[in-house]
């Protein structure tokens, strides 16, 4: 090795082996960023408009579900056509993750029915998500090996009850266990399928589905206890984004506050 047509000295090689290393330890940080991913999750929407302010075009945005039904005064105009902007966003960016809720799944799932359910417009509503159930991803995403995202949690007493035994499965294959069921049988995710305690007319016996669970009866019956795996989900409103137990955050906060629950893999 020369410079100007001499011989480099030894500390002149060490120089130029160090700047080398360091130049492709840059390289291999560049290249694990380029993979890496923003995930942004956005609670029960319930025709209300601002997930607007929430999406980002270069994030994977991630809808927990509950399109419909709201708890405000709002035309069946303007709940479907907020409904319909969300499908656009989904065919403008198809990354982005589309999961039912409880109150989509009572317009397609006979015998089910959650409060506020619009009888007048039900039909047609029908007609909407059966056009557009290409676009949906199913009830369950996870992000990496790290992260399940549902529409209200995942017990490990539901699960095992379709499932077998839970034996530490990751996040992915936990998400394609229940999208498989899904696919196969909606009606294992209703109410009336899974309710156990008589009095339980919330969702609040712990054999409830990813749609029904609430989160104070999921806290004592997480599927990933005793795991460095966490639950993102929505279903039951609270005033801020809410962490349970370190691994629990619960994302149904656009009643109050809107804000979205975002990160980086």
């Amino acid at each position: 090795m020369s410079r100007e047509g001499g011989i480099l000295s030894k500390s002149e090689c060490l120089i130029d082996f160090l700047y080398i290393c360091t130049l492709n330890k840059t390289i291999i940080k560049l290249q694990l960023y380029s993979n890496m991913a923003t995930y942004n999750i956005i609670g029960d929407i319930h025709g209300r408009t601002c997930w607007k302010e929430l999406v980002q075009d270069d994030f994977v945005n991630i809808f927990v579900g509950d399109y419909l039904d709201p708890y405000e005064d709002i035309p069946y105009e303007l709940l479907m056509e907020n409904l319909r902007d969300i499908i656009a966003y989904k065919k403008e960016h198809p990354a982005t993750v589309l999961l039912y809720g409880n109150h989509d799944m009572h317009y397609f799932v006979e015998k089910e029915r959650s409060s506020r359910y619009d009888s007048l417009h039900a039909e047609l509503i029908k007609l909407f998500f059966d056009d557009s159930k290409h676009l949906f991803d199913g009830v369950a995403y996870a992000i990496g090996d790290e992260m399940l995202v549902t529409h209200a949690g995942v017990t490990r007493e539901w699960y095992e009850n379709k499932f077998g035994e839970y034996k530490g499965e990751k996040p992915s294959q936990v998400a394609q266990n229940i999208n498989q069921l899904w696919a196969e049988n909606k009606f294992e995710f209703t109410f009336k399928a899974n309710v156990t305690q008589t009095l339980d007319f919330y969702g609040e016996s712990p054999t409830h589905s990813p749609m029904w669970i609430r989160p104070w009866v999921l806290a004592l019956y997480n599927l990933f206890e005793n795991t460095a795996f966490k639950q993102v989900f929505g279903h039951t409103q609270v005033e801020d984004l809410t962490t349970i137990n370190d691994n629990l955050i619960d994302v149904d906060c656009l009643g109050t506050i809107t804000k979205s629950f975002q990160t980086t893999l």
